[in-house]
């Protein structure tokens, strides 16, 4: 058997270390490894494996590959990185990472909220400007989480993760689902499908979008979904900026009927120096970092270990991917 190996990005933390490619032709000597670095030589070196383990191939060079059954994506997103109507069609089974980055992106939705619930962007710029702002926050209160709706879109590994999280601080939970029929967890207190979204919107405090970006989700909260947030709402969005319409988002801060926003993906990533949501007040930016936590690669990599034991046993792999859903 042979596995080709290409996880490569401009970004450091997205690219495979070393030490773990490594390790895994340790962990499976009777398996062929071959590392690509380069879209050029994960091209040549497709031609004759069994499996790719990458974040992203070229549609083109499905057909190239005769001997391929399957790929496993390093990451949970696949729209856009990995050409879905080819592996279909070729009949190449795909899986993912999700659920690796439940838990980081969950405390840092968290952590983000309570940034803006607690005033802290504004205590932390007073101590480091050595000001006591006792009198300014009893006229511009922080609030609590406590009591607060928050609905989140895209009750998946994440929103799951998030909604533990929330019930614990006593809020109210609604989850938007494509399966809403499904067992209900006992810390979310309701759960819908997607066609009444509008209706989990409606007199919410907090909405996190942790969907997957598709086309059914491609600005899927415009001007009319947050005009029925509760005024004052917070958006929260580690999932894809394509969710939302971001002029309708800029609209709704200024306006005040977004109290807040919460930012991990943006339109065009690095975020342009000049875009006003840079300045714009209660906005809390983050450069795609939700996931990030220093074991991201041992559970990257735990997950592939195990998915290819799995592979040559002939059994059912984990995190299987609806190709023609998308994720």
């Amino acid at each position: 058997m042979k596995v080709l190996i290409f996880i490569q990005w401009p970004v450091q933390a997205w690219s495979i270390p070393d030490a773990q490619a490594d390790a895994l032709a340790v962990a499976f000597p009777e398996v062929e490894f071959v590392r690509a670095r380069t879209l050029e030589e994960a091209g040549r070196a497709i031609v004759d494996v069994d499996v790719c383990f990458a974040a992203m191939l070229a549609p083109a060079m499905i057909a190239t590959a005769p001997r391929l059954r399957w790929v496993h994506s390093s990451a949970s997103a696949v729209q856009g990185l990995l050409p879905l109507a080819e592996l279909a069609e070729a009949g190449v089974q795909l899986t993912n990472s999700r659920g690796v980055q439940a838990i980081p992106i969950a405390e840092h939705v968290m952590g983000g909220v309570l940034q803006l619930s607690r005033r802290f962007d504004r205590t932390l710029r007073a101590q480091q400007e050595q000001q006591w702002i006792q009198h300014e926050l009893s006229v511009n209160w922080p609030w609590m989480l406590h009591g607060q709706r928050m609905t989140i879109v895209g009750l998946g590994t994440i929103g799951l993760e998030v909604a533990k999280r929330a019930h614990a601080f006593g809020m109210h939970v609604t989850g938007v689902r494509r399966h809403p029929d499904r067992e209900r967890p006992p810390y979310v207190d309701a759960v819908v499908g997607a066609d009444h979204l509008d209706e989990a919107l409606t007199n919410c405090d907090v909405v996190v979008l942790s969907a997957p970006g598709t086309a059914h989700t491609q600005h899927l909260i415009g001007a009319p979904q947050l005009a029925r947030l509760n005024r004052g709402a917070v958006l929260v969005n580690v999932a894809r900026a394509g969710i939302v319409d971001g002029h309708a988002m800029q609209a709704a801060l200024h306006s005040g009927q977004l109290g807040g926003a919460v930012l991990d993906v943006f339109d065009h990533e690095p975020l342009a120096a000049d875009h006003p949501l840079w300045t714009t007040p209660n906005v809390v930016l983050t450069p795609h970092t939700a996931g990030f936590r220093a074991s991201h690669w041992d559970e990257v990599a735990a997950l592939f270990r195990d998915n290819l034991v799995r592979f040559q046993r002939g059994e059912p792999l984990r995190n299987p991917v609806d190709l023609a859903a998308g994720y």
